[in-house]
């Protein structure tokens, strides 16, 4: 992963307010870094979980303290006009309470006192295609529930040695009984000290 092209690339994303292209950084940046670049650097495959732990670690050691909050969440990129496929498909919207077509995103961020650090993500992947003899039409579904995602984040955070006190999230079916046995608070905190 080149952490320098990232770096810009995000910089120059969160200052644009309309279309970005890669031509256009790199005649912001007087051609230092040549569109081919940026574009090269765009068609890698989407950073893994393990890349982006490497790229964010050193932020996390600075800030990080035994009285953080972990924060579980998923958000969807709405992308209505786009054709469906394993990635851009039906999610179900709780801010909305229908199913929605687009990128179901799964974050979990340690909130500290000074800032917020994404510190994982998964892109949900709807594999498999089945018939649902209910709605008499074809759906897609993941390999993995959204709940084992968010307790694969948790254990990550406890290897990655990633300090924190307490668990927000808005899915409530992750905090079962079953699932608290799984996430032994004391052992959490008996690794991290």
């Amino acid at each position: 992963m080149d952490k320098d092209v990232l770096d810009i690339y995000t910089d120059y994303l969160i200052s644009k307010t309309k279309y970005t292209t890669a031509t256009k950084l790199s005649d912001i940046l007087d051609q230092e870094v040549s569109h081919e670049k940026i574009t090269r650097f765009l068609s890698k495959p989407y950073l893994t979980s393990l890349e982006f732990w490497k790229y964010i670690k050193p932020l996390v050691r600075k800030h990080n303290s035994e009285y953080e909050v972990l924060c579980l969440d998923d958000t969807i990129s709405e992308k209505p006009s786009t054709d469906e496929n394993d990635i851009v498909c039906y999610h179900h919207s709780h801010a909305k309470g229908v199913h929605v077509k687009g990128i179901n995103i799964v974050s979990c961020i340690l909130s500290t006192s000074n800032l917020s650090i994404p510190i994982d993500y998964e892109i949900v992947k709807k594999y498999k295609r089945y018939y649902d003899e209910k709605d008499k039409r074809y759906k897609r579904r993941s390999k993995i529930t959204k709940k084992q995602i968010f307790q694969n984040m948790i254990n990550r955070a406890v290897i990655n040695q990633v300090k924190f006190k307490y668990i927000l999230t808005s899915v409530r079916q992750l905090f079962h009984r079953q699932t608290l046995r799984i996430i032994d608070f004391n052992w959490v905190n008996n690794k991290l000290s």
